[in-house]
């Protein structure tokens, strides 16, 4: 290999060395050979697609005295000009790359703009590249404005940036937009596989497919991690060598993994978990990957599976599970995974592993419920109330049947509390124990303070005051920790496993003291523990 790093040594200097981007190659081409281009130009999107570089060769193309062109050429017969070999070197004077994160102040725009007004030195036209263009400030922009419109002769203004979004719409409208998509794994496979060979880099198939899917669509980063692994193994690139480097699992270990999760058989699963631990995978990518293999079932259940960016094999292998689950048990698993968090080689894999505990206890409701897979003895959302499970955790892994839906219960059955009774003296009690339990934002006391609740058979129905107290508390028992606490306590006080139901609606028919007390700051002020004191006039 040269001294030069992988991604520069092989940055197309022509149109058709170009990859994945032919909707924008062709155009630029027609315009260059009709002599319709525009004085402004807007590349956008992800990194390391080839934004700065078409930028380049644009650049090249325009100021080409030869004929044909040399920028039209084909890869194997590249020959270039005098004026086409500077740009190739970055010695010509006329093309100025500016990178917008570090040049981006008014200053700098005032001094393009007077320079833009002298004649090119060598070439045709002066070609300003700005790199990273949504990195200018705001008074930057608008002093750029009147140059888009209305450039001097023979200046063409090249905007590349990842954020097009952050420009104003006054910038973009004067440009030429193009949109450069993402890099399609074929594509980065094939390109790969010909650097490799032409560098006498040897790589397994299995490594070339992994590199591909593991660089986001980007030829850049594809091109980085061949060359970092090339020199960690010294030009001999295995899929055992990269899936080590990577803290990957193989997609045969991960696809093992999610079929024992759909299977609900835990056991399996945590110890298959537990090996590519060992073997230093890291567990957020393991994650990942079972959303990605989650993600390539459901596509193939609906007959999508030309969109998967996968080997065939892999394809093959998805249906194949696949066939076997529906896509109401699959959706569920897969938004049980997307939902946890699960931190950078965390060790022991806890998050993970609870995670797909939960995931194993997914269930089909009946045909007369939602609809909805659910999981035993975790929260579940009804189509009246919100139903939380306040069993303890050694209950909550025991298999138990999914409790139907409790009948709508109307406002005025749950408001006229008595709370003199012996529940209402044990709910004092709960929410004294959890006056000084903080939650998320909230101390959960004072928000269970502010509900009214009725105790039916093996339920506890809580009506809150407001919508505000009653979606604080929802968000706060959306936390597995938090639901714990509360479901401890509501067992310690009432002796006995309750199901907490939060009813829908609120109680409206209490009359507070004062019109105040429903204002969202008064409320706020409530569920972070404060009481409200009645003062005589």
């Amino acid at each position: 290999m040269s001294d030069k790093v992988l991604y520069q040594k092989w940055r197309p200097s022509v149109f058709s060395e170009i990859i994945g981007q032919n909707h924008v190659v062709v155009t630029l081409k027609n315009a260059v050979e009709l002599s319709k281009t525009s004085h402004a130009y807007l590349f956008c999107g992800p990194r390391g697609v080839g934004k700065t570089t078409t930028a380049r060769v644009m650049a090249k193309a325009l100021n080409c005295p030869s004929s044909p062109n040399c920028c039209m050429q084909e890869p194997s017969k590249k020959t270039f000009c005098e004026t086409c070999e500077s740009i190739n070197q970055g010695t010509m004077i006329d093309l100025i790359e500016i990178d917008a994160a570090s040049n981006r102040s008014i200053d700098d725009i005032r001094d393009i703009k007077e320079k833009a007004l002298y004649a090119p030195n060598m070439g045709k036209v002066k070609v300003y590249i700005i790199d990273e263009a949504h990195g200018l400030t705001g008074p930057a922009q608008q002093a750029f404005l009147k140059l888009l419109e209305e450039p001097p002769p023979n200046v063409v203004i090249i905007l590349a940036t990842t954020a097009a979004d952050s420009l104003p719409l006054t910038i973009i409208s004067r440009c030429q937009r193009f949109d450069f998509k993402r890099i399609n794994v074929k594509e980065i496979s094939t390109h790969i596989k010909f650097i490799a060979k032409s560098e006498e880099i040897s790589i397994e198939k299995e490594a070339l497919d992994l590199i591909a899917q593991n660089c986001s669509g980007s030829l850049r980063d594809a091109e980085n991690l061949l060359q970092q692994i090339a020199t960690m193994n010294k030009n001999k690139i295995t899929g055992h060598s990269l899936v080590k480097f990577l803290g990957l699992t193989t997609f045969a270990a991960s696809i093992e993994i999610l079929a024992k999760i759909l299977e609900k058989d835990s056991t399996k699963a945590l110890i298959l978990l537990n090996e590519q631990i060992v073997n230093g995978a890291d567990p957020s990518m393991i994650k990942n990957q079972l959303l990605t293999n989650a993600r390539g079932l459901i596509f193939s259940k609906n007959g999508l599976s030309s969109l998967l960016q996968e080997t065939e094999h892999a394809i093959k292998k998805l249906e194949e599970i696949g066939s076997n689950y529906d896509l109401k048990t699959i959706n569920g698993v897969a938004s049980i995974l997307l939902k946890t968090k699960v931190t950078s080689n965390e060790y022991p894999p806890i998050g993970l592993e609870l995670a797909i505990v939960e995931a194993c206890s997914v269930e089909e409701k009946s045909n007369d419920d939602d609809g909805v897979a659910v999981t035993k003895s975790y929260p579940t959302l009804q189509k009246n109330d919100k139903e939380i499970s306040t069993s303890t955790p050694r209950n909550a892994i025991q298999d138990a049947k999914v409790i139907p839906e409790p009948k709508k219960s109307s406002a005025t059955s749950i408001t006229n509390v008595n709370r003199q009774d012996e529940g209402a003296d044990l709910w004092k009690q709960v929410c004294s124990e959890l006056r000084r339990k903080k939650g998320v934002k909230y101390w959960l006391g004072g928000l269970l303070s502010s509900a009214s609740p009725q105790v039916k058979e093996q339920q506890v129905i809580l009506t809150f005051k407001s919508n505000t107290m009653r979606q604080n508390f929802l968000d706060e028992i959306s936390n597995g920790k938090i639901r714990e606490v509360v479901q401890s306590a509501v067992s310690d006080k009432y002796n006995k496993d309750l199901k907490i139901i939060v009813a829908d609606s609120v109680n409206t028919e209490q009359k507070d003291s004062s019109p105040l007390y429903k204002t969202p700051i008064v409320q706020h002020a409530i569920s972070m523990g404060a009481k409200v004191k009645e003062t005589k006039e």
